[in-house]
């Protein structure tokens, strides 16, 4: 992620970021007027495309939305919300590693609260049997389920979404790489739906934590690809992503670095990590290198 595209994500929510909304009252003639940061924090909205009354109305609407919890008032995620959760069709199952869930700055929470319950269940664990789990079972033997993880046996999802009308299920693996590669392949389960791939058409905007390639996604982006071309609709995309702009905006304000990819590191010289021991790991830094996909 280059340095222009991260400030110029840090200027459009600076003023939500470090100025809270005051007001003065004009005691002479009783007439309540607006300060200028709070002038700039409503055109700021506006060019979010979220006037204040929407601001006002997503704080009050997301409190019992997917067990969402807000954070401190100076760095509240509910604005960048929307209102109402969003109407799709395509139900998503999102397979978390129980890693994930001691993690601070996770993005799933932001795609649940930005979707209806029904359209978007959690399912936390590393092994997932038939017989624990009978509804998840279910899913997968559905033909019209898929499981996004990328490889040669997948199709690219574009074409999926052009020759079906019909609403489907989506599986999503929620995890390091690492991880979500043990959880594919290590449950059978995962292994019976159509696996699918999306190319993406943007870079990476979760700055704040370290992706493999300059190509990787966190799940709350690959959702949002995903969702935007089964729905065909691309306000979709535009909608998921804005809470994790504003949520890198807050996190850079507040002295976290930008972390560019492990690829970008090792191609530019940047890697100040200790080189592994392990072959396998080093092979797998020396493709990165090479430009050759894993």
């Amino acid at each position: 992620m280059g340095k222009t595209l991260t400030t110029s994500l840090i200027v459009e929510t600076s003023h939500l970021i470090t100025g809270e909304l005051k007001e003065s009252h004009l005691v002479q003639n009783c007439v309540l007027t607006k300060s200028d940061d709070q002038k700039e924090d409503e055109l700021l909205l506006n060019n979010l495309g979220m006037g204040n009354e929407q601001s006002l109305g997503t704080q009050r609407t997301l409190q019992d939305r997917n067990d969402f919890k807000c954070r401190p008032q100076k760095v509240c995620l509910c604005p960048f919300l929307p209102i109402h959760p969003l109407k799709v069709s395509t139900c998503l199952y999102i397979i978390q590693h129980p890693a994930e869930e001691s993690r601070v700055l996770r993005t799933v929470p932001l795609l649940a609260a930005c979707l209806p319950p029904d359209k978007c269940k959690i399912l936390v664990g590393r092994r997932f049997s038939e017989d624990r789990y009978p509804e998840l079972a279910a899913v997968c033997r559905n033909p019209n389920t898929l499981i996004l993880y990328p490889g040669a046996e997948a199709t690219n999802l574009e074409e999926i979404a052009v020759m079906s009308s019909s609403s489907s299920v989506m599986i999503i693996i929620d995890g390091t790489w690492s991880q979500a590669k043990d959880i594919f392949y290590k449950n059978s389960l995962f292994r019976l739906p159509k696996q699918v791939q999306i190319k993406p058409n943007i870079s990476s905007q979760y700055v704040i934590r370290t992706q493999p390639t300059n190509t990787c996604l966190s799940t709350l982006e690959c959702a949002a690809v995903a969702l935007t071309v089964m729905e065909k609709n691309k306000n979709i995309q535009e909608t998921i992503l804005r809470p994790l702009q504003a949520l890198c905006s807050f996190q850079l304000q507040h002295g976290a670095q930008i972390h560019h990819s492990k690829e970008h590191l090792l191609k530019n010289g940047l890697y100040d990590k200790p080189m592994p021991k392990s072959k396998r790991k080093l092979r797998r830094m020396e493709l990165l290198v090479n430009n050759v996909k894993i």
